[in-house]
């Protein structure tokens, strides 16, 4: 967004986020934690847009879900493009997002749903994953395999509370095939820009840190299904498992908001700007579905990083990661970095720098790092309750 020239304010409780070491950020704003305290961070952007006269908010993580509550609130003041509140709820929650697509008629892994320990004690088809219904960046979310693992899953989440016959709980099967992601743009219910990548490298709570984008016309025709089913209004990311010899996808879980687009951008089809537009009132429904071209590579070497220290790499490993990088050479070639782009964006140096240092010196400071930052932005399952209670107006 920034070489399009648009001003840009940053909000965040992290007074040293990514966003902090950008030529294109115009001024940054300490916020509340938006999960810690949902009523603050709402007071905190009321008060921003009351100071300031803003074109768009744009939400990039899970605020996204507080906004759509207050969105009487926010459409005298500012530009945003979401959907009416009911329906981003559908797929926020990855109980309600399983049963929307089992509603429309869009494939999904076979999914039960489980509130209690009997419920659990009884999943005895391994493998499957356990799905906390609000959940972030893999955190709440377990694979399990064995008789021995489902014990242990079923005293973390006793432990946690979630077994107390109200919470519902996602009992998915496994799927195979490619992992990928669709990002998409609705207006009103009408599709107007997609972009699909799959996974080349994995990053923390198996994240895609290494994108190639794809074509996969079945995927546009099941978003678009979706997109009329909702009328969602804004932007919308899907996980989804492809399998080439079949051309079929499975579709695990929905993110209401835009993910890393920038493999998007550099695929030709810029989903911030159309996102910005969308919320200043243009119209993009006679103009056709934008969408980028396939083969396109790219990376974001932190996150591969924090991946690896994640999952116990040495120094060794990771060093070897970082040269490979440098080098051009494996999953980094003919790729272009996506997080820290130092090419158009040389502050973004500063993060990767520091990161990679942090990680060399102790790999265990991945799980601070990564938790840190999720905490800043997820939503909680108690955030949730109170956002929803929320009267609006």
């Amino acid at each position: 967004m920034g070489p399009l020239g648009y001003q840009i304010d940053v909000c965040d409780p992290n007074g040293l986020c990514l966003s902090r070491f950008s030529r294109f950020i115009h001024r940054f704003y300490r916020s509340p934690v938006f999960g810690a305290d949902p009523l603050a961070y709402r007071q905190f952007i009321l008060e921003r847009l009351q100071e300031d006269q803003y074109d768009v908010l744009l939400p990039t993580h899970d605020q996204a879900f507080l906004f759509a509550r207050i969105e009487r609130s926010l459409a005298p003041r500012v530009g945003i493009a979401l959907p009416a509140f009911d329906r981003f709820a559908r797929l926020q929650s990855k109980a309600s997002f399983a049963k929307v697509f089992a509603e429309a008629g869009i494939p999904q892994p076979i999914t039960r749903f489980a509130r209690s320990r009997a419920d659990l004690e009884a999943e005895s088809d391994f493998p499957y994953y356990v799905k906390h219904p609000y959940s972030t960046a893999g955190r709440g979310v377990w694979r399990v395999d064995n008789a021995a693992r489902r014990a242990g899953v079923i005293r973390e989440l006793e432990a946690r509370g979630d077994l107390d016959g109200r919470t519902e709980l996602v009992i998915q099967e496994t799927a195979t095939g490619l992992q990928c992601q669709v990002q998409t743009v609705f207006e009103h219910g009408s599709l107007v820009a997609i972009h699909c990548t799959s996974q080349r490298s994995v990053g923390m709570g198996g994240s895609q840190s290494a994108r190639l984008s794809e074509q996969h016309p079945i995927v546009q025709t099941h978003m678009t299904q979706l997109g009329g089913h909702l009328s969602w209004h804004g932007a919308l990311a899907v996980d989804y498992f492809y399998d080439p010899a079949t051309n079929q996808p499975l579709y695990i879980e929905a993110n209401p908001r835009l993910v890393e687009p920038m493999n998007a951008v550099l695929s030709g089809v810029n989903l911030p700007d159309i996102l910005v537009r969308l919320s200043l009132g243009e119209s993009f429904r006679d103009v056709g579905v934008k969408s980028g071209i396939a083969g396109v590579r790219s990376h974001s070497l932190l996150a591969t990083l924090l991946g690896l220290a994640a999952e116990n790499a040495s120094r060794t490993r990771i060093m070897r990661e970082v040269v490979q990088a440098f080098l051009r050479r494996g999953v980094y070639a003919g790729s272009r970095e996506d997080l820290t782009p130092i090419w158009l964006d040389p502050f973004s140096l500063v993060p990767l720098s520091v990161g990679t240092v942090a990680l060399l010196w102790k790999p265990s400071n991945a799980e601070g790092l990564s938790a840190r930052t999720v905490a800043d932005y997820s939503l909680t399952p108690t955030a949730a309750d109170e956002i929803c209670r929320l009267e609006d107006g």
